[in-house]
Formats: C-alpha cells, sequence, structure tokens
C-alpha cells in the first residue's frame, strides 16, 4: 500500500509541476497577444447560432480579453516568483498527504496485526 501511496503522489506531483512550468511560461509572455484574440472573436464558427442561445457571449468574450490583458500586465515580472511559491506550497502539501496517509496505513497495520501465539505452560 506504501507503494501505491507513493507512486500516487509522485504522478500528482509531476502533474503539479508540468502545470506549475505551463502557467509560467504563459505568464512570462508579453501580455500583447490577447489583444491579437480580438479579431477572432468575429470568426468563431457558428457565432449567429451561439447569439441565439446565449445572447451577448461576443460582448462578454471581448470584456474576459480586456480583463486577461490587464491582469497580464498588472501581475508583470512578478508572476514566475508567484507561481513558483504556490507551486512550493502545494508540493510540501502534496507530500505532507502522502506521509500522513503511509503513517496512517502502518498504524492500521500495526494495530490489526495477529496477536503472537503463547506456549501454554506445561505443554
Amino acid at each position: 500500500m506504501h507503494i501505491a501511496i507513493w507512486i500516487v503522489a509522485a504522478l500528482l506531483l509531476a502533474l503539479w509541476s508540468l502545470l506549475a512550468w505551463g502557467v509560467a511560461a504563459v505568464l512570462a509572455l508579453d501580455p500583447a497577444w490577447v489583444g491579437d484574440l480580438r479579431p477572432l472573436i468575429d470568426q468563431i464558427p457558428f457565432g449567429h447560432l451561439l447569439d441565439i442561445w446565449l445572447p451577448g457571449w461576443a460582448g462578454l468574450l471581448r470584456a474576459l480579453l480586456d480583463m486577461t490583458h490587464a491582469l497580464l500586465g498588472w501581475l508583470g515580472s512578478s508572476a514566475g516568483w508567484l507561481v513558483w511559491g504556490l507551486w512550493a506550497v502545494g508540493s510540501v502539501l502534496l507530500l505532507g498527504t502522502a506521509a500522513v496517509c503511509s503513517a496512517i496505513v502502518a498504524l492500521v497495520r500495526r494495530s490489526s496485526a495477529p496477536a503472537p501465539a503463547t506456549v501454554a505452560a506445561g505443554r
């Protein structure tokens, strides 16, 4: 059981690290790329059908792009430190959870182990 716990913890740590690396890479880009997405909103296929089901979706998408541009500009160069700080906290929590689960398994095994057989006197 310990092996399964630590294999799952290692896989989750690898995925967490990959996510942090990807987010850090995206946040390190120049925020001007978000503005380049604006003309693509009008080219979305079947946009008129989307407008029937979700009126105002294009305006909402433009507002989200503006907010994303502002957020990326605001984060600036501190984004890398922020991402890797959050990665460190998440990694510590992940490894701590695996250690606690491993300790619980050890305690359960110890408490549920069969009692040693005693030799009766005189037999």
